[in-house]
This record gives structure tokens, sequence and C-alpha cells, in this order.
């Protein structure tokens, strides 16, 4: 590959999506194999996760975590929601495991790539923006928050506030990245073009009230999340079509469950996210260099 100059005026953003975050794991390690690190990046629950590795340069990490340690009760279950505060085992994932899946801390804190994690604030229902190396407090509690989801996780408490996954409020942290003046910006979804949700069921509603109720910010938030990532998704459509932002999507839906066990599944959906990005990082980097 011809040199390359990353224009420092470029972000990428990571959508969530749970376990279809092996989806943007592939992408991600397509992007490490070329050497591509963008300046900025920011990334919303699973996307956070992923965004740590990538930050760190260290390719197949992402993977490695999610399917060696799936079926283990410390990653998904009663018992990681028992030591960790969330049915997924988010304090395993972030302060055990780098003792068995090396982390290259060095990198990721020295580095000149900027990290924000995304969160939703309980108190306010507003999206929080926390960024490597600007908070009073472990960084990794951030990504730990923007990763915690409603129902199954305990609030994450930082500073004065107490915070939930960042997919409640910000699915894709656009608006960030035109707020701080990014030029260039590249977006990886896990859902396919077109996709839209639908609004919540009752049953939903009710257990928003029931876990939230009292809360009640955070609980229109709730409520209001699927008109909100539609109209997102919408402008996103505009902007990609109007050329001034760049988005890679799975081509075609992603068939598996929000807690998939399928582990086979989950590979074939890393090395297709691996796949589509390769097939499509021509155009990615024509649009960079424009």
């Amino acid at each position: 590959m011809e040199t390359f100059a990353m224009p420092q005026s470029a972000a990428l953003l990571l959508e969530g999506g749970s376990l279809r975050g092996l989806y943007t794991a592939g992408a991600l390690d397509a992007l490490m194999e070329r050497d591509l690190y963008f300046p900025a990046v920011a990334g919303v629950s699973a996307g956070a996760l992923n965004a740590v590795n990538y930050v760190a340069h260290q390719p197949g990490r992402s993977a490695s975590v999610n399917l060696r340690y799936r079926r283990d009760p410390r990653y998904f279950g009663p018992m990681a929601a028992v030591k960790g505060g969330s049915l997924f085992g988010l304090n395993f994932m972030l302060r055990d495991l780098p003792q068995q899946v090396p982390f290259d801390y060095d990198t990721f804190y020295k580095g000149s790539q900027r990290m924000v994690a995304v969160t939703t604030c309980v108190q306010t229902g507003k999206p929080a923006y926390f960024e490597k190396g600007k908070t009073d407090f472990d960084f990794f509690d951030a990504v730990r928050a923007s990763a915690s989801l409603p129902l199954v996780s305990a609030p994450v408490h930082l500073g004065k506030f107490s915070y939930l996954d960042g997919g409640c409020s910000c699915p894709i942290p656009l608006h960030w990245a035109q707020t701080e003046g990014f030029e260039k910006i590249v977006i990886i979804t896990t859902r396919q073009k077109g996709f839209r949700k639908t609004m919540p069921s009752q049953r939903m509603i009710n257990l928003y009230d029931d876990f939230y109720g009292r809360r009640t910010l955070f609980y229109a938030t709730l409520l209001t999340q699927e008109v909100r990532y539609n109209a997102l998704m919408e402008e996103i459509d505009a902007l990609e079509a109007a050329g001034k932002i760049f988005v890679l999507r799975p081509a075609d839906p992603v068939e598996i469950g929000r807690f998939e066990k399928d582990t086979d599944k989950l590979l074939a959906l890393y090395n297709r996210g691996r796949r589509e990005m390769r097939d499509h990082l021509d155009d990615l980097l024509d649009y960079l260099e424009r």
C-alpha cells in the first residue's frame, strides 16, 4: 500500500449492539492490518469496548476475548452480575482479563489517539462524553458505564452522577463529532442500511417503569430511544448520500441474538466485518483523501 497520511480532522464512530460488535471488531482489525489509525475514536457500548483495543493497537484482542470467553460464567450470566453488577462481566473483561489476555496500557494511555466513551446520565437522561486522559476517575469505569445495559446492569457511579449504556441517549455520536469540528467522519454500524427500530412493547414500557419510573428524565429517554435512533439514521443516510460522511454497514442483516451463545456464528460475524472493511477500504481511503 502506498503511504497514506491519515487526516488529523478524521474521527471514527462506533455503534454498539452487544455481540453484534463482533462485526465492528473484524472491521477494526482490517484497519489495523493496514496500520490505519484515526486520530479520534468515539464508541458507544460494545463500540467503546472495541475502541479500547483499537486505541491500544491490538488486532485480534477483541475477537479473542469475545470468542474464547463467551461461555465463561465470569463473562456472562448470574456470576458476572453478582461480581460485576452487570449480566455481561464488564469488570472481568476490563479488570481481570488483561492479566490473561495482555493489554497494552502504555500504547493506550501514552499514544496520541483520542478516545471517547459515550454514556447516558441516569439523573438527566442526556448523553455524557468521557475522554481518555481527561477524567478525574479511571477512564475504564467510563467504558464500563458505556456498555452497562439498562435493566441488566447497575448504574456506574462517576463523580456526582451515575451512568448507563450510551446507546440509550446517543446510539452514534455523530453530533459530538460535528460539534468537535471533525471534517471527515467515518461510522461503523452493526445494522444493515435501512434498518429502523420499532416502538417498545407494553411489556418493555412496564419494565422501564418498574426499574426507572422514579428517574423521570432517564425514563423519558428510554421511552423515546427508538424515535431518536430512527431520526439519526435518516440524518446519517442523507449525509452519506451527499458524500459528507462514510459509513460501513453489514451488507445483510446480522442474524444473531443480543446474548448469542453460538461462537461459530460470532466468528462468522467477525470474519464478515473484516472482509467487508477490506472490500470497502479503497472507497474509505478515497473519502479520507478528498
